[in-house]
């Protein structure tokens, strides 16, 4: 009598059990070190063969922040207030602080489409969290909005003659949405462009369109009624926004504000980690 065998192939989880937040939190934690390993390498190697090293991390956003003030200041007579008093370099750190925001946000999106594809050997390794490459890239950019925050302050000393405001010690607090929401798009986007390589044109463009729909060079007060709705659906927006009550106004963050900008990130982050924890098993077949 012939004899059955029976295979058993492993079934992937279903997607609702990496969707328990303390799960995704201890599996997390429990990496930590090796995820500062690879944010310090991250970068360091970016600026390692570099004449000014680490030095561009301060001077790209001041090279752009000069060509916006320039184009936006001088050449169309943009006011940040009503105030005809207001001077060219009140509008360039008003205008840094929303930038500053933006950046940490598309450097991670920008990089996120190609950061599995551009790490083979990772993928080939079975017992590799992959998921911490993007909380590592995330921390790099965090470090990076550090320096540029820096030399904000250090322009803020100079321009106002005085200490910037007390109120600039709620910046953690108006960065924690944006790096939740930043990391889980940016797994959905990993995990995404290990199977659609055109994504990571999509992802550019897509920026850029988003960078002309925050308010970071115009207030939101200026735009008109009937579309400001629309602004509110941008998470980006209500992070700019209470970033410069924190770092120009003196005021602490809008609570609504940040009250659904953390509702929106925690769901976001979450899923995107789901999403990205489901695909993973099958990144090795593909790359």
């Amino acid at each position: 009598m012939p004899t059955t065998v029976v295979v058993h192939t492993a079934t992937p989880n279903p997607l609702r059990s990496w969707l328990a937040p303390q799960a995704a939190i201890r599996n997390l934690w429990t990496h930590r070190e090796l995820t500062l390993q690879l944010a310090y390498r991250e970068v360091i190697n970016r600026y390692r063969a570099s004449w000014l090293g680490l030095a561009w991390t301060a001077l790209t956003p001041l090279v752009l922040l000069a060509i916006y003030t320039f184009v936006f200041a001088v050449v169309f007579k943009t006011r940040w207030g009503d105030s005809p008093d207001e001077s060219k370099a009140v509008f360039a750190l008003t205008m840094f602080a929303g930038m500053l925001v933006f950046n940490l946000f598309a450097e991670v999106s920008n990089r996120a489409p190609r950061l599995i594809l551009d790490q083979p050997n990772y993928v080939k390794r079975v017992v590799f969290p992959l998921e911490i490459l993007i909380v590592a890239t995330v921390l790099a950019a965090v470090f990076n909005f550090l320096v540029g925050a820096g030399v904000w302050v250090l322009g803020w000393v100079v321009i106002m003659q005085t200490a910037p405001p007390v109120t600039l010690l709620w910046l953690p607090v108006v960065l924690a949405p944006v790096c939740l929401i930043t990391a889980g798009l940016a797994w959905a986007l990993a995990a995404v462009g290990v199977f659609v390589r055109d994504i990571s044109h999509a992802v550019v463009l897509a920026t850029q369109v988003l960078f002309f729909a925050t308010p970071i060079f115009y207030s939101l007060e200026r735009i008109p009624a009937p579309y400001r709705g629309l602004m509110h659906i941008n998470p980006l927006t209500h992070a700019v926004v209470n970033a410069r009550r924190v770092m120009m106004a003196g005021q602490a963050p809008d609570p609504g504000y940040l009250a659904i900008s953390l509702a929106f990130a925690a769901v976001l982050g979450l899923a995107g980690y789901a999403f990205f924890m489901r695909s993973k098993r099958t990144f090795a077949d593909v790359i």
